[in-house]
């Protein structure tokens, strides 16, 4: 079962990275990475067929509105894609909830936690919590880069 659970985090950890990086690569498709996402929620969790069809119908919504802030975010602004797309996972996790048992819930919490921090932590803190990403604690700045060695000087 852990090998169930291992490799459908794996998989979901894999659409999420293309779809983070936003190229045209595999998993671009919101009905695809929809599709993955479900799969591995209904393998993860043992969904019923009826909370399958819900999730599903969740998680497409959701995959939609990321391509759409994506596409949005022509300037580039990383800490304002960051922004949005945790709000965006906020409020995905809160119609999940509505679907999901308790139980089932607080294991895709966990799996998401973990996700997130193979991929560094972006987006979410340790406890799951959205909006800290790179910088660690809120309103902590990431820590300043080793000074440069010094040169030696030439006589």
């Amino acid at each position: 079962m852990k090998i169930k659970v291992l490799s459908a985090a794996l998989l979901l950890f894999s659409a999420m990275v293309a779809q983070a990086q936003g190229g045209q690569r595999g998993g671009s498709d919101p009905a695809q990475r929809a599709e993955i996402q479900t799969k591995m929620m209904a393998d993860s969790l043992s969904l019923s067929t009826k909370q399958g069809e819900k999730v599903k119908e969740i998680n497409l919504k959701y995959a939609n509105k990321q391509k759409e802030a994506r596409q949005a975010n022509s300037d580039g602004n990383w800490e304002k894609m960051q922004a949005t797309m945790g709000t965006l996972r906020t409020e995905q996790d809160a119609e999940l909830k509505t679907v999901l048992t308790q139980e089932q819930y607080d294991r895709w919490q966990k799996i998401a936690s973990q996700q997130t921090q193979r991929r560094g932590n972006q987006g979410r803190d340790t406890d799951g919590k959205e909006g800290q990403g790179r910088k660690g604690k809120k309103g902590t700045p990431p820590p300043p880069p080793p000074p440069a060695p010094e040169q030696g000087g030439g006589n």
